[in-house]
């Protein structure tokens, strides 16, 4: 078994478009995230050959959070996902029922990694859609099953199907870390050591940026 141990960013949140956003670099095992180790404002669009201009911050509880929240908890909705995938279709395959369940088990599993790697307002669509999916098959599927193999698979597969559920909402609260509010934007102008701009829609004038010490401003993911 091949055991990988090394520092990675994750938890990406409070982006400011065009200017910042904050991670947190984690100690990780096989890039599962253990420990956070520090935090960074990173300049958008600066970022390398897995390299970066930003300054370290102390650690962002709302970047830790997210860290282990979008790792963690999005593992296990896929494995509960797969496994719910499986026991209801050995659920459906028992109780002779057709085909149109069985897509509907297929949309909610592509809806629900569709909302994992689409960011935004499509994401959230995607989670949305997986949700109701998985509700209308709750509901058509928890009523008696014809005989104790189908009953035990479908029982089984619901429990998996609301667990991956629950890890995908939570998941999905992680997308309100993603903007920095107005408050906390100007934390970050501030510091970064630029000045507010007085308009929200202009972009921040640098005015201390060229004071770090290079050893600062650049830094390894």
């Amino acid at each position: 078994m091949i055991i990988i141990f090394g520092e990675k960013s994750y938890g990406k949140v409070d982006r400011v478009p065009g200017v910042c956003y904050v991670v947190t670099t984690f100690a990780h095992l096989n890039y599962l995230p253990l420990f956070p180790l520090r935090s960074y404002i990173v300049i958008e669009g600066t970022e390398s050959g897995g390299e970066f201009r930003g300054k370290q911050i102390g650690v962002s509880l709302k970047s830790m959070i997210a860290g282990y929240a979008r790792v963690w908890i999005g593992a296990l909705t896929i494995l509960a996902g797969i496994g719910a995938g499986a026991e209801l279709n050995r659920a459906l395959l028992a109780r002779q029922m057709d085909g149109a369940l069985l897509l509907g088990l297929i949309a909610a599993g592509v809806l629900g990694l569709l909302s994992f790697f689409v960011n935004g307002k499509v994401g959230a669509g995607f989670q949305v859609a997986a949700h109701v999916v998985s509700v209308v098959m709750w509901f058509v599927l928890s009523g008696g099953a014809a005989n104790r193999k189908a009953a035990d698979a479908t029982n089984f597969g619901l429990f998996l199907l609301f667990v991956a559920n629950v890890g995908l909402l939570l998941f999905g609260l992680t997308r309100l870390f993603d903007h920095a509010g107005a408050e906390r934007k100007r934390e970050l102008f501030n510091q970064l050591g630029v000045e507010v701009p007085d308009d929200e829609e202009e972009e921040p004038r640098e005015s201390r940026w060229e004071e770090w010490d290079a050893s600062e401003d650049r830094r390894r993911r």
